[in-house]
């Protein structure tokens, strides 16, 4: 039998689903956000040893608070429905802007919810052109130009453009903080990056799964030995980052993604 707190919770579940993306910049946003972690609270009772995992999206706060002035300038690669947006928007409300998302109907929701910041509706990749994009049609935070997700996920293919940061990002202003969430695709975006990289000199906040790089036929080392050998980075886990603690090697970094996992998203930082 179903009790009341197993049902308030299906209530609540629904309707954060629902109403999810438009609550997004209004008053109710950050109430509805805390009340989504607080929905988490049985997952990590069930998982304790996924503890780290769960503290991401808090400490990824701190990271935006500790890391961003009234005037930065912020790129959100993968910007979704602009979560992330709406706290660049929020803590740097003086800083100019840019999102890029590859499917149409979210662009133009970031457009109507953002007008303020420039929004590209197109997939960034290593080269310009055209590419297959697959929208996860239940879990559309899972789309990706490769299938990405457990096998009873279904896809809808559809074909956008694509196109280099280094042709799309302008040497000024200066951009200081890029968020990447491309599910697996991040050694793609990167290598399409290396002049705007080093032009800019960003902090980089970013995602890497174990999953999400087996996707596009590569290895989470790829992107950290990138990131590090190429592209003159050292890599944080968010903690240490945040208590100014030392960069994660080779080895650390690979472990991190090995079940249970230790993170999934990590902070990028130029060496010296």
């Amino acid at each position: 039998m179903i009790s009341r707190f197993d049902l308030l919770e299906l209530f609540i579940r629904g309707m954060l689903s629902t109403l999810k993306y438009h609550f997004i910049r209004t008053p109710l946003e950050r109430p509805l956000m805390f009340l989504r972690e607080t929905l988490k609270l049985p997952g990590r009772l069930r998982h304790p040893e996924l503890a780290e995992i769960y503290k991401e999206s808090g400490r990824i706060q701190q990271v935006l608070s500790q890391s961003l002035t009234t005037h930065s300038n912020c790129l959100d690669v993968g910007a979704h429905y602009g979560s992330m947006l709406s706290a660049f928007v929020r803590l740097a409300p003086r800083g100019q802007h840019i999102a890029i998302e590859a499917i149409p109907e979210k662009a133009d929701f970031l457009r109507r919810k953002f007008p303020e910041v420039r929004v590209y509706s197109l997939a960034l990749s290593s080269q310009s052109g055209k590419v297959d994009f697959y929208v996860n049609t239940r879990r559309s935070g899972f789309s990706g130009m490769a299938k990405h997700g457990s096998p009873q996920e279904k896809f809808r293919r559809i074909t956008v453009p694509c196109d280099r940061l280094d042709s799309l990002i302008p040497r000024s202003p200066r951009i200081d903080f890029v968020k990447i969430d491309v599910e697996g695709a991040e050694d793609t975006v990167l290598r399409g990056g290396t002049s705007f990289i080093a032009d800019h000199r960003p902090l980089i906040l970013f995602e890497c799964t174990p999953s999400g790089t087996r996707a596009f036929g590569k290895h989470p080392s790829e992107v950290f030995e990138f990131l590090t050998d190429d592209l003159g980075y050292e890599i944080y886990f968010l903690k240490d980052f945040l208590q100014g603690g030392s960069p994660v090697d080779l080895e650390t970094f690979a472990d991190a993604l090995v079940y249970p996992f230790q993170a999934f998203n990590w902070i990028a930082r130029p060496a010296n």
